[in-house]
């Protein structure tokens, strides 16, 4: 018997073919989080000066007053300095009667912003603070400070500059 040994070889070369079938799309996922810090602060670090007119004997009672923007994305509370330094002085001995009042722009339903704070006496101004009810997607709310001025009945005070400072403090609503 005889054999026969039949070798064969074959070369098979892929080349680039653009016929031929692209691999499958590979995906993957990310999971992304993203957490919304609540915000309270105001438009400015100082509102604009208040400067009152001359109170006279005519003018026994002067006006004026001031407003920043407060942005906020949760209710929150606004507080008033109620010590000596909001009190319109000139020094120790000398100060003026001093009130306080603090409304909001935002009057139509919907709007963020909260109920006019009627006229208070320095020391008492907002001891209780006043609530901004905070409506999703209005981000903020004009805060109108006003404030009068007039002299003590008992004591007519002398001539000369008095000055006071007010600090309004926003923080969450507890």
């Amino acid at each position: 018997m005889r054999s026969y040994l039949f070798i064969a070889v074959f070369v098979l070369s892929f080349a680039p073919d653009s016929t031929s079938a692209q691999p499958p799309p590979a995906s993957a996922t990310c999971n992304i989080s993203c957490t919304v810090a609540d915000t309270v602060e105001w438009s400015h670090a100082d509102s604009p000066a208040i400067t009152l007119p001359n109170l006279t004997t005519e003018n026994s009672q002067v006006s004026g007053s001031t407003s920043l923007v407060l942005y906020t994305n949760a209710d929150a509370t606004i507080t008033a300095d109620n010590s000596d330094n909001a009190q319109l002085s000139k020094d120790a001995l000398y100060k003026l009667v001093t009130k306080y009042g603090l409304e909001y722009d935002a009057a139509a339903v919907g709007k963020t912003g909260g109920s006019t704070a009627a006229w208070n006496d320095h020391d008492s101004f907002l001891s209780k603070g006043s609530t901004v009810n905070h409506i999703p997607g209005d981000r903020a709310v004009e805060v109108i400070l006003s404030v009068r001025a007039s002299h003590d009945s008992k004591a007519h005070p002398i001539s000369g500059d008095y000055t006071a400072t007010q600090t309004l403090t926003v923080c969450w609503k507890s």
